[in-house]
């Protein structure tokens, strides 16, 4: 399907019908969207809009390996989102940021190597 993306892509870059009528900004943001969201659906990535906490267990963004923000039995609605644990990790791009997710069948954690983009690289059992 990436392929079909790409050419779609290609066709809309270089259609001259679509020149100046700002169509082809607008399929090529469409076709971003779709691979972010994609990427998304696995737990190869976390999306943006996925929170750092887990109920029981142990929640944690980490810069350095010194947590900056930890879940500490807050309600679901005050808990931080990647998006904001991504705009603390662009003001500083060369640290080590990580998300921790320890939850009681199943432990995730991730590390950001790019804008926006937070990998697992580790995962567990959990507490169990």
């Amino acid at each position: 399907m990436a392929t079909e993306l790409d050419e779609l892509a290609a066709r809309a870059a270089n259609d001259p019908a679509l020149s100046g009528t700002g169509l082809e900004g607008v399929i090529l943001s469409v076709i971003r969207r779709t691979r972010q969201s994609w990427v998304a659906m696995s737990d190869q990535y976390l999306h943006p809009e996925a929170v750092i906490g887990v109920g029981v267990g142990y929640a944690a963004l980490t810069k350095d390996g010194l947590a900056v923000y930890e879940e500490n039995g807050r309600p679901h609605c005050e808990l931080m989102t990647v998006a904001q644990a991504e705009e603390l990790a662009r003001r500083e791009p060369a640290r080590d940021w990580r998300i921790h997710l320890v939850a009681q069948l199943d432990d995730r954690h991730y590390r950001r190597v790019g804008a926006g983009l937070w990998e697992i690289y580790q995962r567990g059992p959990g507490m169990s």
